[in-house]
């Protein structure tokens, strides 16, 4: 098995492992910010692992697809209109999962927890405000489903 072949069988793994380091990074962060501050309490700590556990969900669909042996590689993700039932569920979790996030924020006073807890990285130095929380959480299910329309409106060629 080559290279490429590699990648696009267990690209589902490396997106785990890539959750699974953004959660670890997160901890770290965490327990160097000192027992005192907010993002060292329990609840910061609950909602960091939720936030990964919730974060995994697509890509264990799409390893559920792929190990079955009902989707061939990463690539036929990229063709919703074979409408392959995994390659739909995949679509379907990714979506549910930016309807949660918005439901959350706005049901559950995510927005504040997320800025209390600094439960998101920003690299750009910015700092997160609820109003851009909040800004997120709605464009998130919007832009999904135009992501989906577009993807849905291509051809795309998946290599054999």
């Amino acid at each position: 098995m080559n290279l490429f072949s590699m990648f696009s069988r267990y690209f589902w793994v490396l997106s785990l492992v890539v959750t699974a380091f953004n959660y670890l990074s997160s901890e770290r962060v965490a327990a160097a910010s000192g027992s005192g501050s907010p993002q060292a309490s329990d609840e910061a700590r609950v909602l960091r692992r939720q936030l990964a556990l919730v974060s995994a969900l697509p890509w264990v669909v799409m390893g559920v697809g792929i190990v079955a042996g009902e989707v061939p590689d990463v690539w036929h993700y990229f063709r919703p209109q074979d409408q392959n039932p995994y390659v739909l569920t995949w679509y379907c979790s990714i979506f549910f999962v930016a309807v949660l996030f918005a439901w959350w924020v706005f049901c559950r006073d995510g927005a504040v927890k997320t800025v209390k807890y600094q439960l998101f990285k920003t690299r750009s130095g910015l700092m997160h405000t609820v109003g851009r929380v909040k800004f997120f959480a709605v464009l998130g299910p919007i832009w999904i489903a135009l992501w989906i329309a577009m993807v849905v409106s291509m051809n795309v060629h998946v290599p054999h």
